[in-house]
């Protein structure tokens, strides 16, 4: 049989569980390849309207053209941010921080505020991903010679509200969600075993 200590050490060495999560750090991207697929379906429209069998759609090709450019330096602009699962401890602490709101479900449900939770974990747990390296986001408290840099601040405030719900969902996975599924499923498997 395998004792205690032995399972504690081996959890412990065990990988951390992560989750991905992508952002767009450049919102005005994402309108601007909007409005240039709508200018394209309209143009592609119009060629295919051209009662010219030959006539070239070179409206279309030039649209086509700024498109794929856009597309192009939009990658540059695709963060990939990671997130660990945390310790209980740390977990616990956090949710004792983030009182739930009154009239939001999922808070009543839970106790706490997951996206003010998540808020905090993001800086205890994220980092971001560069090529194969982790890349932690600062946070630095304003000195004499300089000011306060708060990258995960800014980052919050930069993002789309569909991000920020996926980077919730992700830490809320990590830290609520898996747990109590894992913990469940198991707790079943072991009830129907033979005995």
């Amino acid at each position: 049989m395998v004792s205690f200590d032995d399972r504690l050490a081996a959890a412990k060495a065990a990988p951390k569980t992560f989750r991905d999560v992508d952002v767009l750090l450049d919102a005005g991207l994402a309108d601007k390849r909007e409005a240039l697929q709508a200018a394209l379906d309209a143009a592609k429209e119009a060629a295919k309207n051209d009662q010219r069998l030959t006539a070239p759609d070179d409206e279309s090709a030039a649209i086509q053209k700024q498109l794929d450019e856009l597309v192009a330096e939009s990658a540059d602009s695709i963060i990939t941010l990671r997130f660990f699962r945390l310790p209980g401890d740390q977990w616990a602490d956090i949710m004792s921080h983030c009182p739930a709101r009154v009239g939001a479900p999922m808070d009543e449900f839970y106790g706490y505020n997951m996206q003010t939770a998540a808020k905090i974990a993001a800086p205890i747990n994220g980092v971001r991903v560069e090529g194969d390296s982790l890349i932690p986001l600062r946070v630095e408290p304003a000195t004499d010679a300089s000011p306060a840099v708060n990258q995960w601040a800014d980052l919050f405030e930069t993002i789309s509200g569909a991000e920020a719900a996926r980077i919730e969902s992700a830490i809320w996975e990590l830290n609520v969600y898996e747990p109590d599924s894992n913990m469940g499923r198991l707790k079943k498997a072991l009830a129907t075993r033979p005995a």
